[in-house]
C-alpha cells in the first residue's frame, strides 16, 4: 500500500470511466437479488431510508431543498449511471449533466400521530421503484408534514425521510452526506474548490490501478489452511439455499454495563469494533463450541486523505478469519484481534469479490461467508441542523421490530450482530439482522439474551470473571433458568 499512498493522486478530466470495485459489487448484487424479487413486489433491495423527526425549531422547505441542490450539484455521484459495456467488457459509470428531475421530492399530509400510517410510508419508500441504476437516479426525498395550512415549513414532530441506493452511499458517505446539508442549509452555499478536488469517477479510476500482489498474498495466506466448506453449528431453525428474507430484532443492555464497556475501551486504549468482534468470537465459540471462525466485516476503506471527503461507495466487505485457543485469558485474545485487525485494515482494500472467487475454488458453497458479520455504527442521534432557530432533530431507527416490523428485506447474511454508538453519549444499542427464513423470532431473543449474559459475565461490576488470568471458556451464555433446570436435575440425580 505504500506506492500508493505516496504518490498524489490528483483529479482526472473525465466524465466516463470503470466503475469501482464497490460498484461493481453491488451492481452485480443488484442483478441476482433482482432474479430473487421479481415475483415478489413486497420485497426491498436496495433502498436506504434515513429518517428523521423535528424536535424543535422549524425548517423551511424551500430553503432545505435548495440545500439538497447545491450539495447534489456537488457530489457528481447522485448523477452517475451504471451501464455494462458490452465492447469493453465491463461495468461503466457515466456522469450525467445537473438537472433537478435527477432525484425524486414528494410532500405529504399526514397524522403523524398515526404510527401505523408512519409506518406504512416509511416501509413503502424501502420497496420502492423510484431509483434507476441505468439513468444515474439514486437519491429521493419524501418529507411527512400535519399542518397542510402552513406549506412553507416543517415543525415539531415533522418527519423528513432520506432515501439513498446502495450504489451512490455509504455508512461514512451518510455522515458526510448530513454534515455538508447542514452546511449547505445554514450559509446557501458549500465550499468546494471544484477544479482541484479528487471525485469518486477520479478515485475509481486509481483504484484500478492498484499492484493487488502483496494483498492477494495476504489473504491467500490467512486462509491457506482454511475449510471453505465448513460451516458454523449456529442454532438455526429451518434450512435454506438461496438468499432469504429478513428481519429486525432490537435488544438493549443496562447503562451501567454500557459505562463498563467504555471504561474498559480507554482503560486499553481500543476502539468499540475490535471489543465487540472479540466478544463475538467468544459467542461463537460458546454457541458452537467450534475454535476456527470467520466473521464478516466492513471498512470504510478510506486509506487516503483526499478519500475523506467524497461521498460514494467506497466501503468493502472483508472476512475476519480467526483460529481462537479457548485457554487464553480475554485480555490475551484481545490483543491477538487487535493485531489480526490492524494486518487487515492493511488489506482492506482487497476487493471482496475477488475474495469470494479465490473461496470458490476449494468450496461447493455458492455464498462461503454468509453465515455471520459483525458491524459497528458510530452514530449521532442528534441533528443540529440550524442552532440560530434552535432547529433539532433527532434520528428515528428503523431497526426497531416493535415499532417498525419488517420480515421482507433481502439478507445475504444468516445473522448480524449490529451495534450502534454515540461516542460522545457513550451510548450502545444492539440489534440482530436476521434471516427470518432460517430463525424464528423466539430463536433470536435467546440469542440476544445469551449475548448480553456474555457481556454482563466480562464487564459487569458485579462479576468475579478475571480478564487478565481466567481462559475464556470458562465464560458462560447460559440463561438463568437454564442455570436453574440444570441445578434441580443435579438434585434430582442426587
Amino acid at each position: 500500500m505504500t506506492e500508493e499512498k505516496s504518490d498524489q493522486w490528483k483529479r482526472l478530466n473525465i466524465s466516463k470511466g470503470k466503475c469501482s470495485f464497490s460498484q461493481e459489487r453491488i451492481w452485480i448484487d443488484e442483478q441476482i437479488r433482482e432474479s430473487l424479487i421479481k415475483n415478489s413486489e413486497d420485497l426491498y433491495n436496495y433502498n436506504r431510508v434515513i429518517v428523521y423527526q423535528i424536535e424543535d425549531g422549524f425548517l423551511s422547505i424551500k430553503r432545505f431543498r435548495q440545500s439538497i441542490n447545491i450539495l447534489l450539484d456537488k457530489h457528481e455521484i447522485f448523477r452517475t449511471s451504471l451501464d455494462y459495456d458490452v465492447d469493453q467488457h465491463c461495468l461503466q459509470q457515466t456522469i450525467n449533466n445537473y438537472s433537478n428531475d435527477l432525484y425524486s421530492y414528494e410532500l405529504t399530509y399526514v397524522d403523524i400521530n398515526d404510527i401505523e400510517k408512519v409506518s406504512n410510508i416509511i416501509y413503502n419508500e424501502q420497496i420502492s421503484k423510484y431509483f434507476d441504476l441505468n439513468k444515474g437516479k439514486i437519491f429521493r426525498c419524501h418529507l411527512l408534514k400535519e399542518n397542510a395550512q402552513d406549506k412553507n415549513h416543517l415543525v415539531k414532530n415533522d418527519y423528513i425521510l432520506l432515501i439513498y441506493h446502495h450504489s451512490a452511499i455509504d455508512q461514512y458517505s451518510i455522515y458526510l452526506f448530513l454534515k455538508e446539508l447542514t452546511e449547505s442549509y445554514r450559509n446557501g452555499k458549500l465550499n468546494k474548490d471544484d477544479k482541484y478536488q479528487l471525485r469518486y469517477i477520479d478515485y475509481s479510476q486509481y483504484e484500478r490501478q492498484f499492484n493487488l500482489t502483496n494483498c492477494e498474498e495476504f489473504w491467500q495466506d490467512l486462509f491457506s489452511d482454511y475449510n471453505f466448506n465448513s460451516r458454523l453449528k449456529i442454532p438455526y431453525d429451518h434450512t435454506l439455499n438461496n438468499i432469504s428474507t429478513g428481519s429486525y430484532y432490537s435488544f438493549n443492555i443496562d447503562k451501567s454495563l454500557i459505562r463498563q464497556i467504555f471504561r474498559y475501551k480507554n482503560k486499553i486504549n481500543i476502539n468499540l469494533f475490535r471489543i465487540f468482534l472479540t466478544t463475538f468470537y467468544i459467542y461463537l465459540f460458546k454457541l458452537t463450541q467450534q475454535t476456527d471462525l470467520s466473521i464478516t466485516g466492513y471498512t470504510p476503506n478510506r486509506f487516503r486523505d483526499e478519500l475523506n471527503h467524497i461521498i460514494g461507495p467506497l466501503e468493502n466487505i472483508i472476512i475476519y478469519r480467526f483460529e481462537l485457543d479457548p485457554h487464553q485469558s480475554f485480555n490475551q485474545l484481545i490483543k491477538q484481534i487487535d493485531k489480526l485487525c490492524s494486518n487487515i485494515k492493511e488489506n482492506a482494500f482487497y476487493p471482496y469479490q475477488q475474495l469470494v472467487a479465490y473461496a470458490r475454488k476449494f468450496s461447493s458453497l455458492q455464498y462461503p461467508f454468509s453465515q455471520v458479520s459483525v458491524r459497528l455504527n458510530i452514530e449521532d442521534d442528534q441533528w443540529n441542523l440550524d442552532p440560530n432557530n434552535n432547529l433539532f432533530l433527532k434520528q428515528i431507527y428503523l431497526t426497531n421490530h416493535q415499532l417498525f416490523p419488517r420480515d421482507n428485506k433481502l439478507t445475504p447474511i444468516d445473522l448480524t450482530l449490529n451495534i450502534i454508538a454515540n461516542l460522545e453519549k457513550q451510548t450502545l444499542s444492539f440489534y440482530f439482522d436476521y434471516s427470518n427464513k432460517l430463525f424464528e423470532q423466539e430463536t433470536i431473543q435467546t440469542l440476544a439474551l445469551r449475548y448480553e449474559k456474555l457481556l454482563k459475565h466480562l464487564f459487569d461490576v458485579s462479576s468475579n470473571f478475571d480478564l487478565d488470568d481466567e481462559p475464556i471458556y470458562k465464560l458462560a451464555i447460559i440463561l438463568p433458568h437454564e442455570e436453574r433446570l440444570m441445578h434441580n436435575i443435579n438434585i434430582n440425580n442426587d
